[in-house]
Formats: C-alpha cells, structure tokens, sequence
C-alpha cells in the first residue's frame, strides 16, 4: 500500500520521465486551451466534449482540472470529480493527450498527478470508463494502472459526432485502488500485460478472430453461477481505422464484445487482466466485493 508522499514522488518522476511539468488549470484562458484540446484529440469539430465553462464549474465545486506543459505549451489535460462522500471516491470524467505528443508518458503523468491529488482529498479509489475496443486504452487501464474493470454499459453516451467514437458507445466501466502500487510503472513495453504462466491453464475463449478478422463468438458460460473461474476475450488491433475502412465489420465487433464480454460480465465476471498481444482475461469477482 503506498503512501501520499510516495505517490506524489510517482507523479514527479512519471512527468519528469515525460519531459512535462503537470500543473492545475483553472483560469478561463486556460480551459479554453483544454477545451481546444480536447476537440483536437476527439476530432470534435461542432462542440468541444468536454466546455471550458463547464470546467470551470467542476473546478469551483471541488473537482480538478490537470494540464500537462511543455514550456508554454498544453500537451495534455485532464478533468476529474469526486464521488459520493460514503464511498471515498473520486471520477475521472476525461483525459487526453496532442495527438503529436502521445506515446511519451504524458498519459501515465497526469494519471499519477490525478491520483495524488485524490489521495490529497482522502479518496482511496478512483473509477472512470473506456471503449473496450480501444486495445490501446485497455492496455493502459488494466495492465499499467492496474485497474478492473467492474461493469459493461451498453451505449453509455448514446450518439456522440466526433470522429473518434462508434455510433453506439458502449462502454467498460473501471476502479482503480489509488493506494495499490502500480503493476507497469517499471514493466517494458513489451511485457505489459501478464501471460499465462507455464503450466497453468488456458482460460476460455469467448470471443476470438475469424480467419479474415471478423469475430468469432462462443456461448458466455457460467448463468447460472457454474462457469469457469477464467476466461478470455479478444479485442482487435486498430478498431479506430477499422471503423474508418470497413464500419460494418467495425458493428460486428461492437455487438460481439457486447454479447460476450458484456454478457460475462453481467454474470459476476471482472476484467482482471490483458494477456498480450490482445486478450481480456475475466475472473470471476469474489463474493462481497
């Protein structure tokens, strides 16, 4: 369990790593430069997802803004809430990085700044949602936060116009301990994510890709509280140009994962884990938690 001076030393040292210095935003020039961002990253033309006014009330209630600078210049930012007071939570509600500055570590910096700050407040968990398609967002969440992912929302957001998003938004929900160490803060690249070990078994598949990447489902095991304790779903590669080239098999995909992983997960399974190069693993949560 880590403490808030350890935590705080995280975030300086995964910005420093960055080359970013992470920085409270509150001033309406600034979260205008969020508000920009924001629709440059989510390729919003009509309306910014996330307005600078809007902000700027999160802000006075108590929530926080992060942005990440490089010198002058915005590179990241970030927006989060608390939630309720009985349960010591807070929600990040958005995170985004320039898409020329991503890659870099910016993403992991204003997470850690976003948990040091919670912790500050006396949070001990922080819980926010992704696209369980986005292999590359999943990676991040589970195998370099260690965060679970606790229930799946079907269409969360409804139609979103931006050039990002599905026109059904479904959506992974995730809690993330903000006291537990980090799994990947040291991990390479190329290991992130735990393979199965030797020896042990394989978890079931139930959702795999066919032969020309369409996706395979099998039946969700385990209605009526008999499946097995594992399983695995597969995700593909690059969903965002799929969606671009091929939007129907993009559908494909997104009604698959929704009947099984959403299916398992609505049978008391968690996402525990991502086994490279793509596969969900799924445990079945424990009794009372």
């Amino acid at each position: 369990m880590i403490t808030l001076g350890k935590a705080e030393q995280d975030a300086a040292g995964a910005a420093a790593r960055a080359g970013v210095f992470v920085r409270s935003v509150d001033s309406v020039a600034d979260l205008r430069g969020v508000a920009d961002l924001f629709s440059l990253v989510w390729g919003a033309s009509l309306a910014p997802p996330m307005p600078h006014d809007i902000m700027r009330s999160l802000g006075h209630a108590g929530g926080r803004v992060h942005g990440a600078f490089r010198g002058s210049q915005l590179v990241g930012a970030s927006v989060a809430v608390f939630g309720p007071p009985a349960d010591a939570s807070c929600y990040s509600l958005i995170a985004g990085v320039s898409p020329e500055a991503a890659s870099r570590g910016i993403g992991l910096a204003m997470k850690l700044a976003q948990r040091a700050w919670a912790l500050r407040a006396g949070a001990v968990s922080m819980s926010w949602t992704f696209d369980p398609l986005l292999r590359r967002n999943a990676r991040f969440n589970i195998s370099r936060l260690g965060a679970v992912g606790t229930e799946y929302l079907v269409d969360f957001y409804g139609e979103i116009a931006d050039g990002v998003n599905d026109p059904e938004t479904d959506r992974v929900a995730v809690s993330w301990d903000l006291r537990a160490a980090l799994p990947g803060l040291t991990a390479p690249a190329d290991l992130l994510g735990p393979r199965v070990p030797a020896g042990e078994d394989i978890p079931r598949a139930i959702l795999v890709a066919g032969p020309a990447g369409e996706p395979v489902a099998a039946a969700v095991p385990g209605g009526d509280g008999s499946g097995p304790g594992r399983l695995r779903c597969w995700i593909p590669d690059d969903i965002l140009t799929t969606r671009r080239t091929d939007p129907s098999l993009a559908r494909r995909w997104r009604l698959a994962v929704r009947e099984t992983l959403g299916g398992a997960m609505s049978d008391g399974y968690r996402v525990a884990a991502l086994m490279e190069p793509g596969w969900y693993v799924l445990e079945k949560a424990q009794a009372g938690r």
